[in-house]
């Protein structure tokens, strides 16, 4: 059985099972799968799947699959697939898919299979990003073995 909330304002919650929370705030989220639904939540860390609507998080982290509609949070670590729609995220690593649907952004993408449906937009993808690595981790090393002169 889950575990839902009604309360506006939690400080945290910590369930080995699903967790539901509707219309409220909380600092931090740690469940098998979690739901947000016209909520804000600090870091959430799942064992499962992760589904967002119409709320918001901060770095969320779980083994399963994201879902984002019409919401938004920072980093994303993803063991399944991640989508998008109407939402985005700050960066995205996602050992599965990632769909970035209808009005979805996201900034930073690394997956192996990525779908950018019309009208989303991703700033970086797995190419780019890994060009943009390459490059800054050369630019830090030549500064580092510079300065040890």
């Amino acid at each position: 059985m889950g575990t839902n909330t009604d309360r506006r304002f939690l400080k945290t919650i910590e369930a080995a099972g699903d967790v539901n929370v509707e219309r409220a705030f909380v600092g931090a989220v740690s469940a098998r799968d979690v739901q947000l639904k016209r909520s804000a939540a600090g870091p959430v860390m799942a064992g499962g799947a992760v589904r967002i609507e119409q709320g918001a998080c901060g770095p969320l982290m779980t083994a399963g699959n994201v879902s984002i509609e019409r919401g938004g949070c920072g980093p994303v670590i993803a063991g399944g697939d991640v989508s998008f729609v109407r939402g985005g995220a700050q960066t995205v690593i996602s050992a599965g898919s990632a769909t970035i649907g209808e009005r979805a952004c996201v900034g930073l993408l690394v997956s192996p299979r990525v779908t950018v449906e019309d009208g989303a937009h991703v700033v970086m993808s797995t190419p780019q990003a890994l060009a943009f690595g390459a490059a800054a981790g050369t630019m830090i090393g030549l500064i580092v073995r510079r300065r040890r002169r």
